[in-house]
């Protein structure tokens, strides 16, 4: 069975004025038109859809369902209508988005300068914040989507894997261990370490693996970035561990050589996360489902 939209729209404006004349009047058609219309459609579905008396109309048990319906319908037609708009118009807004330092130096930049050459009137806001308040901000509503390395249970999130990282042990070119392409934690343990400020998630990783060798973490200077580590760790302060794709474009230019990390948890993965929503805005999902497929092999 077909229903027309026009029809649907006249039958909406009848049920809402309770007179046909008055329907016809806000529809700019003619009375008869438009009981033409409601006729056709009461024969169409073998049921009566108004009550007729003399000061107007008023809806069967069938014509108050059918009322629901519609006006759902044509709800969504609207939403429809307004997000083709979007895309014909170039789609606008903003998209607040958190993230790791780690998703931010390695694949962010390349990652939403594809996003905004195929949307270049949306706005988005980004902020680097560790991967715990990426969390709390994603969960509390105050961000829209989030980048960060779990670091306990994601309850109230949905979260797909963005992209994985390798962690690197970085080093001056004299320093006594720079010879070795690999690594183990623990024999890097007897070193100055300089650090990332604790409470992000490389930090906490280290600490935890440290306490779990039963050996002490020399963290002697704590970097509130990926740059600075890498000129302390440049200039003799201490050994560092970054992400493979923070240290290997700056081996040369700043002095420096990096040996892989032998352990599990040197490989981490970068979670995209979103609250768990019914109703999910466009530009959200727009973005989200770009972060996910750029990740894919």
């Amino acid at each position: 069975m077909k229903y027309d939209i026009q029809t649907l729209k006249i039958f909406l404006a009848v049920a809402r004025e309770g007179s046909i004349a008055r329907a016809a009047a806000k529809e700019h058609t003619v009375a008869s038109a438009v009981s033409k219309r409601i006729s056709d459609l009461e024969k169409s579905l073998a049921t009566t859809l108004l009550y007729r008396h003399r000061r107007g109309v008023k809806l069967t048990l069938a014509g108050s369902e059918l009322h629901q319906y519609a006006t759902r319908i044509l709800a969504e037609m609207a939403g429809l209508d307004s997000a083709m708009g979007n895309y014909a118009n170039g789609v606008r807004g903003q998209v607040r988005l958190v993230a790791n330092t780690s998703a931010i130096v390695q694949f962010l930049p390349y990652d939403l300068s594809s996003f905004l050459k195929l949307h270049p009137t949306v706005k988005i806001d980004l902020e680097e914040h560790t991967s715990d308040a990426v969390h709390k901000m994603v969960a509390g509503g105050s961000a829209d989507l989030g980048i960060m390395v779990p670091q306990r249970p994601l309850d109230g999130l949905h979260a797909c894997l963005y992209r994985a990282d390798e962690l690197m042990v970085l080093m001056p070119p004299d320093h006594p261990l720079s010879k070795q392409g690999s690594l183990r934690f623990a024999e890097t343990l007897g070193y100055d370490y300089v650090g990332l400020p604790r409470g992000s998630s490389l930090c906490n990783t280290m600490v935890t693996a440290a306490q779990e060798l039963d050996l002490p973490l020399r963290l002697r200077i704590q970097a509130t970035s990926f740059d600075g580590l890498r000129r302390m760790v440049a200039l003799g302060l201490g050994i560092g561990i970054l992400p493979h794709g923070s240290v290997e474009p700056f081996l040369q230019t700043e002095g420096l050589v990096a040996a892989s990390l032998d352990e599990p948890w040197a490989r981490r993965e970068l979670m995209l996360v979103r609250k768990f929503q019914d109703a999910w805005p466009m530009l959200p999902r727009l973005l989200h489902e770009h972060l996910r497929r750029a990740g894919e092999p």
